[in-house]
C-alpha cells in the first residue's frame, strides 16, 4: 500500500519534472498532453489521473515552481541578518528568475482565455508568494526602525513591481547582457530605493 502511494508520487514528479521542461521550451499553447505523455513515458490514463486538464498541469507547474523560489529565498534569507543585505539578496534572486520562461508562458496563458475564479485566485497565491518575501524584508526593516516609517503594504507593492519591471530587460536591444551585469541593474535599483526608504541614522 505504501508503495502504491510512493510510486504515484514518483509518476506525478516525473510528469511535473518534465511537462516544466516542456512549458519552459515551447510556451504553453505549443504542448499538447500526448507530448507530456511522452515525455514523462507515461499512459494517458496515469496523466489524467494526476491532472484532469492541460490548465490544471500548468497551474500545478507554475504553483510547484513558486514553492521552489520561496524555499530558496527562505534558505538564503534565514543566514543574513541585515535587512540592506537581505534587500540586495532578494534583488540577486529575481534577477537569477527575470528570464525564467514559465513567467511567459503564463503570459501567454493567460491571454489565450478567459480566467475563471478559481484560476485567478491560483495565479494570485502564486504571486503571494513573492510579495511575501518582500513583505518580510519590508516590515522587518520598519520594526527595526532601519526604515522610515509607512504603509508596509504601499511599500511591498512598490519593491516588488520594481524587481518584477526590471524584467523588461529582457526586451531591450542589450538583452544578451551577462547574468552579473543583470544583477548588478537589480542592484543599482536596490541601492536608490533604499535612498529613499533608509531612516536617518541616530
Amino acid at each position: 500500500m505504501v508503495k502504491g502511494r510512493s510510486d504515484g508520487e514518483e509518476t506525478k514528479r516525473r510528469i511535473v519534472g518534465m511537462a516544466k521542461q516542456l512549458f519552459m521550451g515551447k510556451g504553453y499553447s505549443a504542448v499538447t498532453m500526448n507530448e507530456v505523455c511522452e515525455a514523462a513515458a507515461v499512459s494517458k490514463g496515469s496523466l489524467y489521473h494526476h491532472f484532469l486538464s492541460k490548465d490544471e498541469l500548468f497551474l500545478y507547474v507554475l504553483e510547484d515552481d513558486a514553492q521552489q523560489w520561496k524555499r530558496k529565498w527562505e534558505s538564503i534569507r534565514v543566514t543574513h541578518k541585515g535587512i540592506e543585505d537581505q534587500l540586495y539578496l532578494l534583488a540577486d534572486q529575481y534577477a537569477d528568475d527575470f528570464q525564467n520562461p514559465l513567467s511567459k508562458a503564463l503570459e501567454e496563458f493567460a491571454r489565450s482565455r478567459v480566467i475563471s475564479q478559481e484560476i485567478l485566485e491560483r495565479i494570485l497565491l502564486i504571486n503571494e508568494m513573492n510579495l511575501q518575501a518582500c513583505r518580510d524584508v519590508v516590515q522587518e526593516g520598519m520594526e527595526r526602525g532601519e526604515f522610515i516609517p509607512g504603509d508596509v503594504e504601499q511599500r511591498v507593492i512598490i519593491v516588488s513591481s520594481m524587481l518584477e519591471g526590471l524584467g523588461k530587460l529582457y526586451y531591450t536591444a542589450d538583452q544578451g547582457k551577462e547574468q552579473s551585469e543583470v544583477r548588478g541593474v537589480y542592484r543599482e535599483a536596490v541601492r536608490l530605493l533604499l535612498g529613499g526608504m533608509r531612516a536617518a541614522q541616530k
